[in-house]
């Protein structure tokens, strides 16, 4: 029987998709070096859509010829690809939340893994029994009637992705420089096309392309985070201060953390331990304030949260997080310097007041803390400005 495909496209397409792949994994070796949790579900992805361009000229190459071994080559292949379009999706999702958010809600992750399990588990059944694809006779592939149900599977993780970016979004302070569609748009055009045409091998190329776009927006956020701590940096603040003055029905509170006794922290330890106070800082930091704000590192030791209300309970709530959390670093960890913090905050009133000058009353009213914290610690440093 005549294969109803083109073998010179097929590896055309995918043999750009490995040289692509390979191509970012060459130069981002650095960042998954870092073992973060959203590095290595991208890293994951790549792996994915690496092994998905090599399987895929293979069962292409296989189908339609005679013998056991075509059979089981096809066999192999076509299941791997169904999996790994699932895990792909699977792994941006987990990547998107634990870049956005840090990490992902327990009955969102308990849901998507069962999903997940029972995809993988229906491509092992049907091995024996053909309910997603089946290979006859002539050792050709074709879809029956579950096949849908794995393109569901992949568009309700690709719709996930979607609301847990929307939703970061909409708290403000996350990911403005990541434009989500570099991503999407590739994927859906490439699902939808080898789904309609039966012969056209793109999906793993269009995956390669699309975390190529993810990549490249993730070295663009790179000019807004500090290389230290990795928090959002000065200039982002400024960008997000100037989206706030635009958006006139958000509500922002500014709130200025100092760290007490810095200098005789690097004079006592280095400057080595000082940095590792300032990481360790920056952690205590996003920790407390979660989603509900913006941590920022302003300059050396003082950093700004940028959060998304003017709720005096929510003011005092973060607020009190951040000491009691301060406190259990104290007590928890056995590092060789105490952390404490002078904590100032003022309601930004966009309509009286200049960026400018909220950031200047925040700085004054941390003043006014630390002041009275040198005050009760006599014996420490003088409150420098």
């Amino acid at each position: 029987m005549e294969p109803l495909f083109n073998l010179e496209s097929i590896y055309v397409a995918n043999v750009i998709g490995i040289v692509l792949i390979a191509v970012m994994i060459v130069c981002n070796l650095w960042r998954f070096q870092t073992r973060s949790l959203a590095d290595r579900n991208l890293l994951m992805m790549m792996f994915l859509a690496l092994t998905g361009c090599i399987a895929d000229p293979i069962s292409y190459t296989m189908k339609g010829l005679p013998g056991l071994l075509p059979r089981v080559t096809v066999y192999a292949t076509s299941t791997w690809l169904f999996a790994a379009n699932m895990l792909t999706s699977f792994f941006w999702v987990r990547f998107l939340s634990f870049h956005l958010n840090g990490g992902m809600p327990r009955r969102s992750r308990i849901a998507m893994n069962a999903v997940v399990i029972f995809g993988l588990v229906l491509l092992v059944i049907n091995i024996f029994i053909p309910l997603v694809f089946y290979i006859d006779e002539d050792n050709l592939y074709s879809r029956t009637f579950l096949y849908p149900l794995f393109l569901a599977i992949d568009y309700m993780l690709v719709i996930n992705s979607l609301v847990t970016y929307f939703k970061a979004k909409a708290k403000g302070g996350f990911l403005k420089f990541f434009p989500i569609w570099v991503y999407i748009v590739p994927i859906l055009i490439g699902g939808v096309v080898q789904s309609l045409f039966y012969g056209i091998s793109v999906t793993s190329t269009s995956v390669a392309v699309s975390i190529a776009g993810v990549l490249a927006s993730l070295q663009n956020e790179m000019i807004y985070h500090d290389q230290l701590t990795g928090l959002f940096n000065r200039p982002y603040m400024n960008y997000l201060l100037k989206k706030y003055i635009s958006r006139p029905k958000l509500c922002i509170t500014g709130i200025m953390i100092d760290l007490n006794g810095f200098k005789q922290i690097n004079d006592e330890f280095g400057h080595a331990v000082g940095d590792d106070a300032l990481l360790m800082s920056a952690q205590i930091l996003k920790s407390a304030v979660g989603n509900v704000g913006s941590v920022i590192r302003y300059a050396g030791d003082e950093f700004i949260i940028l959060l998304n209300t003017q709720d005096d309970a929510a003011i005092e709530n973060c607020i009190s997080k951040i000491r009691v959390f301060f406190d259990k670093f104290n007590k928890n960890e056995s590092k060789p310097y105490a952390l404490s913090v002078s904590i100032g905050y003022h309601k930004f009133d966009r309509k009286t007041e200049s960026v400018d000058a909220f950031i200047n009353v925040v700085d004054e009213r941390m003043y006014e803390d630390k002041k009275a914290f040198y005050v009760a610690h006599a014996g420490m440093e003088r409150c420098k400005r």
